[in-house]
């Protein structure tokens, strides 16, 4: 009877034992994880005008965002969040302790100026960028008076319509290729400049109408005046041209 009684308390030990070896085991592992996956450095690409420490503070929104398998993971899963002025971002492991963030940017196509500060607009009007520079190769939006100016929001206008036609003209004039110094509300009607010409959209803008300047502009070489689309359209393809003194040249 002894033995026996020995014999499972032996069994017993050996279990136990074996149950803390265990359960130290994966203590150890996964401290072992959590220290090898603690992310020391986030590298971000693909931005230009978003900062990329608010990209990493947005990437890291939360106490678990230490470790680069759950950032990882969450984005993986579409859980992971991104700053309004991004389309786009992905997340990568070059290491276990380094995460590589890959960035879309929304495309800027225009700018509003308030006071000192510029404006950058997406096509949808949203504000993603207040800078005290204005961005290159876009054009100005002018003649509104403006209701709602906050970053990451769509900026209020007091011509809404019209507003909404400006912003496509500088999407348009993107698409075919030229650039447009301005857009502006005049009167009731839109106005594109373009070196010494201003282009009057009248109050509707198309894409049709938008693609006709460019290589009219590039045939007038130069000539200052007034390009009349007011009534351009599929079936009336009529434009005309009212010549100017050519001011840059005096």
């Amino acid at each position: 009877m002894g033995n026996r009684s020995s014999k499972k308390r032996k069994k017993k030990n050996h279990r136990l034992y074996a149950a803390v070896v265990l359960i130290l085991g994966i203590v150890i592992t996964v401290l072992a994880a959590g220290l090898l996956f603690y992310i020391q450095e986030i590298q971000v690409t693909g931005n230009q005008y978003c900062g990329s420490q608010e990209i990493i503070d947005c990437v890291q929104n939360d106490k678990a965002s230490v470790n680069s398998i759950y950032v990882k993971l969450k984005y993986a899963l579409g859980m992971g969040k991104k700053p309004a002025c991004l389309d786009e971002i992905e997340i990568r492991m070059k290491n276990p302790w380094t995460v590589q963030v890959k960035v879309k940017e929304k495309e800027v196509i225009g700018y509003v100026k308030h006071k000192k500060t510029y404006l950058w607009l997406d096509k949808d009007g949203l504000v993603v960028c207040k800078e005290n520079t204005a961005p290159a190769d876009v054009p100005e939006i002018s003649g509104f008076r403006l209701k709602k100016k906050k970053l990451y929001e769509t900026l209020k206008t007091s011509n809404a319509a019209r507003f909404s036609m400006a912003l496509e003209a500088c999407e348009e004039s993107l698409k075919y290729g030229y650039r447009t110094e301005k857009i502006t509300l005049e009167e009731h009607e839109l106005y594109m400049y373009l070196e010494n010409i201003r282009a009057c959209l009248g109050t509707s803008v198309s894409s049709e109408k938008i693609a006709q300047i460019g290589p009219i502009v590039e045939k007038l070489d130069g000539r200052a005046g007034i390009l009349h689309l007011e009534s351009y359209s599929e079936e009336n393809t009529a434009i005309t041209f009212d010549e100017e003194e050519n001011s840059k040249e005096n």
